[in-house]
């Protein structure tokens, strides 16, 4: 025959059922609390993630327009094509082009500039030498621009500048008010305004920088 148990035991078993009971009534009562702000937390993720990815996207598009605004305002770069700015510049090197200098101010002589190819092909790279209103006279290897003989430090020694066609023929060239002349620094192979005449000041797209 089983031997009853103290009544302290089953008063401990009844307040253990008793404690197991109010705690699952409070979890009850608090769980649309918990629920709530378990959603609400959520929703503050999910808010703060598109607030980020928003912000990303806002930088991204103002890099974008500032590289579009500088490439096609401000700088651009280009390829020297053949030997005609030989020895300034090389065959196949790249250089920038400051496209806001002539928004500001005007092209001067002395000035290596990049124009709109006159064949319709791209660019072409060469040296101001005349501006407009100007005259320039060609004769025994020398450049006279205005009558005043054009000095080219930056030209190879001793080297000689002829008329295009007519090698050993005087060739001379009056400018119009928005007309500039251009030649490429090697002389003796460059096909410039010695062959094609004048460009107008909107074939010119930027000064060259080196």
């Amino acid at each position: 025959m089983r031997a009853p148990r103290p009544i302290f035991s089953h008063l401990a078993i009844r307040l253990k059922w008793m404690r197991r009971q109010q705690w699952r009534g409070i979890k009850k009562a608090c769980y649309p609390v918990v629920r709530w702000a378990s959603i609400n937390s959520l929703r503050y993720s999910w808010g703060r993630f598109a607030g980020d990815l928003g912000s990303v996207t806002w930088v991204l598009c103002l890099a974008m327009l500032s590289f579009l605004f500088i490439s096609h305002f401000v700088f651009e770069s280009v390829q020297v094509q053949g030997y005609s700015m030989y020895p300034t510049l090389f065959n196949s090197n790249f250089y920038w082009i400051n496209k806001f200098a002539y928004v500001v101010g005007q092209p001067h002589r002395g000035d290596i500039v990049a124009i709109k190819d006159p064949s319709g092909h791209g660019f072409d790279v060469k040296r101001i030498i005349a501006t407009p209103e100007q005259s320039i006279y060609i004769t025994h290897g020398k450049v006279y621009v205005n009558g005043q003989v054009l000095r080219e430090p930056y030209l190879p020694l001793k080297m000689p500048t002829y008329a295009y066609d007519h090698k050993y023929e005087d060739e001379y060239w009056c400018l119009a008010p928005d007309e500039y002349f251009v030649m490429g620094d090697n002389r003796g192979n460059s096909c410039d305004s010695r062959s094609f005449g004048a460009i107008k000041r909107d074939a010119i797209l930027g000064r060259v920088i080196r």
